[in-house]
């Protein structure tokens, strides 16, 4: 009985341990949430309120970071339920100066099965000595959820809180 017993401690340990090392591969690193957050001010909306998104993952190449602004869902009436995308600005020669050296800069225009289009910005580079990849959306991912909520009344609901 007692070696069953070390045998399911160790067992635990192991799970205990595999837990805390895929939290720590998750994190990302201050300076990329430094580099997100001074990205997503660059965001200037032509009209009304946005809330921009973003996506980070550590690839083979490095982190790469995906921002866009999130849309607003209409709520009631004939639109219910449709997204609104948000018309924005961009000022990609201040993004620039972040970077310690720019790699690629390339702008991407796709058509999607529905005919609608979409396009994105690819900065790739190093951010101090970190290689980053850095991606600025015209548009949110489909699975991403609205930023807000249109009420009738034309108040917004925060779909952050």
């Amino acid at each position: 009985m007692s070696h069953s017993h070390l045998l399911v401690h160790h067992l635990l340990k192991q799970l205990e341990n595999h837990k805390r090392d895929r939290k720590e591969r998750g994190r990302r690193p201050e300076w990329l949430t430094t580099l997100v957050h001074q990205t997503a001010a660059m965001f200037q909306p032509l009209a009304g309120v946005a809330r921009v998104g973003y996506q980070c993952e550590l690839t083979q190449e490095g982190w790469e970071a995906r921002l866009y602004l999130g849309c607003t869902e209409i709520v009631g009436g004939r639109d219910d339920g449709k997204a609104r995308l948000i018309s924005f600005e961009f000022d990609f020669a201040h993004l620039t100066e972040g970077f310690t050296r720019l790699d690629e800069f390339r702008w991407n225009v796709c058509t999607n099965s529905d005919g609608s289009t979409g396009s994105f910005v690819t900065l790739r580079g190093l951010v101090d000595d970190h290689l980053v990849c850095l991606k600025i959306y015209s548009r949110p991912p489909q699975d991403a959820g609205p930023a807000f909520r249109q009420m009738p009344d034309g108040t917004l609901q925060d779909m952050s809180v």
